[in-house]
């Protein structure tokens, strides 16, 4: 049974720790919680294969191949910690952290480095080449057990050290984050998952490399702790990107479910013994890294079959199609799509040719075109070429150079934005009882003075939730009045027309 129990967890920090990676292939510190996510899901599948071997030669011989990833894994787990630390920790904190993060980082993941190879390659850790099992009280084999090397209780005393720093961090991180902020709640649950793999690790490291006990408890402890890990840390990165990922995450679970079902009973078919449980589980994690890579990395292979335009191509539209459903509601979907496909068509396009002339009239459209309006509220070359154009009369009409027009249609926006502001002194940052402000300092902070999502979030305490309904109504607000501003101008200009005509 534990072979079995920890087979599954194996399975599941790897499927965890694929979705993790894939989602945020950029950004450092969820690719550090993938590699300590992959390093502890080897050295579950090492013990998985272990716990079912009919002798301990072979026990003793998966987990001597497994033990590189367990000495990496720890300080991969503390280097994530920093890294949350000078991205996110307060100052003069995120200051020092950041000055000795890169040298932090070499000396600890290559210390963990050297403690693998050697516990690989020699005995000086553990004693491979002897292992042994451990009656219990009535003479009934019990555990087994590798005798100690010289050098396990420095590996032992390293353990502890990247658990108990790492957890000292998240905690920091977490007393220090605004209350009631997105980024709060993720470091409080990163903060549990940092106990549990202290009292996880603990429990293998001591308890049963020193008191001979279960290793079970602990790495059920560990298991548990990874889900709470690639949980929060896929949050996190959608935090970051303004996005939000549950039904992203339930697609990408349903997907990897399935292939480990269809694959596993393909295995079941196989003849029942050892041989084949020991090339079945390694072969489910290839499996499942392939179908991840072929999904997120298809470009690679693009490149081969299809002309470079076309790669490329397809390459940004299933980027975009990845993208897309991680979006906070529809109409940011679309503005996404909408914004993406003029990017693509304009890089493909002659310079100076417009790309798309919208002529639609409905609501719909524009508020999508607001939206992508807004998010180049700073950027006045993607501006000058944006369809919001074609649909102000005031831009529309207006002589001048494209970034003219451009800097004038920046201007409607900024009034646009400015007519949401009640009267009244604004709000500083760190107060929560917004009032009629919630509306005009979402658009205000996160468009025209351009702060992440998070830091907006963070500076009022305002919940995910609270931030996206706050947007999606205030861009409503802005697109409708923006709206019936040109349709007032069209009628007039049109009057004016005839009469000079008359």
């Amino acid at each position: 049974m534990q072979g079995y129990v920890l087979g599954a967890g194996a399975l599941l920090v790897w499927a965890l720790a694929l979705y993790v990676a894939s989602r945020a292939p950029t950004r450092r510190a969820p690719m550090l919680a993938a590699l300590a996510m992959l390093c502890l899901a080897a050295y579950l599948c090492g013990e998985a294969l272990g716990a079912l071997a009919p002798d301990l030669g072979t026990w003793s011989s998966w987990l001597r191949r497994t033990w590189l990833a367990t000495s990496v894994a720890l300080p991969a787990w503390l280097v994530l910690t920093l890294a949350l630390a000078a991205d996110e920790g307060p100052e003069p904190w995120a200051a020092n952290v950041r000055r000795v993060l890169v040298t932090v980082a070499l000396f600890a993941i290559g210390l963990g480095v050297v403690f693998g190879m050697i516990g690989t390659l020699t005995t000086l850790v553990q004693d491979w080449n002897a292992p042994v099992t451990l009656p219990i009280g009535d003479g009934t084999p019990g555990t087994r057990h590798n005798p100690a090397g010289p050098l396990l209780p420095a590996f032992q005393i390293f353990a502890v050290v990247c658990l108990g720093w790492a957890a000292v961090n998240l905690v920091l991180l977490w007393r220090s984050s605004p209350a009631g902020s997105p980024l709060r709640a993720r470091f409080a649950w990163l903060s549990a998952s940092a106990v549990l793999f202290l009292l996880g690790g603990g429990w293998i490291v001591i308890g049963s490399g020193v008191y001979l006990m279960v290793g079970l408890p602990g790495q059920a402890l560990l298991i548990a702790g990874m889900v709470i890990l690639g949980w929060n840390m896929a949050r996190y990165g959608a935090l970051l990107a303004g996005e939000q990922v549950l039904s992203d995450f339930l697609a990408f679970a349903a997907t990897t479910l399935a292939i480990s079902a269809i694959y596993g009973a393909i295995l079941l078919t196989l003849p029942a013994d050892y041989g084949w449980v020991e090339r079945a589980l390694p072969l489910l994690l290839v499996i499942m890294t392939t179908h991840v890579l072929v999904d997120t990395r298809g470009h690679l292979l693009d490149r081969v079959l299809y002309a470079p335009l076309l790669s490329t191509l397809r390459g940004q539209l299933r980027e975009l199609g990845n993208r897309v459903v991680r979006q906070p509601d529809e109409l940011s979907a679309l503005a996404d799509v909408r914004e993406s496909v003029d990017q693509i068509l304009r890089q493909r396009s002659a310079p100076g040719k417009p790309v798309i002339e919208s002529t639609t009239e409905s609501g719909t459209e524009l508020r999508v075109l607001v939206e992508g309006a807004l998010r180049h509220l700073n950027d006045l070359p993607s501006l000058s070429q944006h369809p919001l154009l074609a649909e102000l009369p005031a831009s529309e009409e207006m002589a001048g150079t494209p970034l003219e027009r451009a800097a004038r249609l920046r201007h409607e926006l900024d009034q646009a934005i400015e007519r949401l502001r009640p009267p009244g002194a604004r709000p500083s940052p760190g107060t929560s009882a917004l009032g009629g402000w919630l509306h005009y300092l979402v658009l205000k902070e996160a468009y025209a003075d351009g702060r992440p999502n998070k830091q907006v979030m963070q500076r009022y305490a305002l919940s995910e939730g609270t931030f996206h309904r706050a947007r999606r109504r205030a861009i409503d607000a802005v697109a409708v009045d923006l709206g019936q501003r040109a349709a007032a101008v069209r009628p007039s200009r049109s009057s004016g027309a005839t009469r000079s005509m008359v």
